[in-house]
């Protein structure tokens, strides 16, 4: 269970971060389209989801049932 909520929570930063770096890219097109501290708030979070993500990953991993 905490494995599925660690997956969830990488994954989701990992979209969160390379949104923000896609938007970043693409606003040259239309400037002042997305506020440099909101990418930088955008970009932190994901940051922070995805080290929590993969401390679950980790936490699942020692507390899975013991094999043998």
């Amino acid at each position: 269970m905490i494995q599925r909520l660690g997956l969830i929570l990488v994954l989701s930063g990992l979209v969160l971060i390379l949104g923000v770096v896609g938007l970043m890219l693409t606003d040259g097109i239309t400037p002042g389209r997305f506020a440099p501290g909101f990418a930088a708030i955008g970009a932190a979070l994901g940051g922070v989801l995805l080290v929590v993500g993969l401390f679950s990953l980790e936490r699942g991993r020692d507390q899975g049932p013991e094999l043998g």
